[in-house]
């Protein structure tokens, strides 16, 4: 992560000098590709995302990631032989602005573009499966920082992110990249250094969705608000490689279609393993794999590699 170092000026007042240990990322990085796939965390945030950055900082993080599926599961059973692929790409960009009294505090307004490709087979999708390609919803948020202690690498801070209907959709289609309806996630960030060498990340969140108008054809697909919790422990085995390990739990988030229930919530259980490297002053690169170790309903994520290159100026 960012580890700024503090130096004083003649008149008492502090400045920060930048050495690179990590970076910022706010946006979502899901293959939201099937109308029952599996649930994630709509804020997928990870190791180092909680460290605010100098003023004026703008950082940049560009995703890859390949995730496959199967199901569809109902009450903890598979029930057809269905599976489903994804791949995506992302791009987000931030600028943090120190504000308050003595820039006690920080905020981050960004914003995130996507595009994927995605196949179902007939067995996850009745009753012919589907292929969709495209541009996803364009994600536009602000992150606050009410607490930061750059000595002690303490960082306290809440987001939020709206998602509006601008990806690729097609009504007639089950599967489409985009979601043609609008989502709002509210999260919360701590971290919290654990002794010299391990730091844990805690992440609830809570996300409420908008109606689908358009769903095949003119009929309304509806969301219940859908619940998360994240907790990563990272060790860091030396100054430029870090390791980590990922907990997610998902509650909440069945559907409806036109009021009468389509999917019950997923309730599934996610892990996670990753790494990160230091890849120079100003850059940092990450890769993680993940995958559902238990669900009750919808489509299991079998297996997601995600890679992240994040740079500043």
């Amino acid at each position: 992560m960012y580890a700024p170092r503090t130096t004083h000026r003649a008149n008492g007042q502090r400045k920060q000098r930048v050495t690179l240990r990590g970076a910022l990322c706010l946006c979502a990085v899901l293959l939201a590709a099937t109308t029952q796939a599996t649930l994630a965390a709509q804020n997928d945030q990870q190791p180092t995302d909680f460290i605010a950055l100098p003023n004026r900082t703008v950082n940049i993080a560009l995703f890859a990631a390949r995730q496959t599926l199967d199901g569809p599961w109902r009450d903890g059973v598979q029930r057809a032989q269905g599976d489903g692929s994804a791949n995506l790409i992302a791009l987000r960009a931030n600028w943090h602005f120190s504000v308050g009294e003595d820039d006690q505090y920080t905020i981050a307004p960004l914003i995130a573009i996507s595009a994927a490709d995605t196949h179902t087979n007939a067995g996850l999708v009745p009753p012919r499966g589907g292929d969709a390609s495209g541009y996803g919803d364009l994600r536009l948020g602000m992150a606050f920082w009410f607490h930061r202690d750059h000595v002690n690498r303490e960082y306290r801070m809440a987001t939020l992110i709206v998602s509006v209907p601008t990806g690729t959709y097609n009504p007639k289609q089950a599967v489409n990249i985009g979601e043609n309806r609008t989502k709002t996630v509210l999260s919360l960030g701590w971290m919290q250094p654990i002794g010299s060498s391990l730091v844990l990340d805690l992440v609830p969140e809570v996300a409420f969705f908008g109606d689908n108008k358009e769903f095949l054809g003119t009929n309304r697909l509806s969301q219940d608000t859908a619940y998360a919790m994240s907790a990563t422990l990272r060790y860091k085995a030396t100054p430029l490689i870090h390791w980590y390990t990922t907990a997610q739990v998902n509650r909440g988030g069945a559907t409806q279609r036109n009021d009468i229930l389509f999917s019950r919530a997923p309730d599934n259980t996610r892990l996670a393993l990753g790494a990160l490297l230091v890849a120079s002053e100003k850059s940092q690169v990450q890769l993680r794999y993940a995958r559902d170790v238990d669900i009750k309903n919808g489509s299991r994520n079998t297996g997601e590699l995600m890679l992240r290159w994040s740079t500043i100026f």
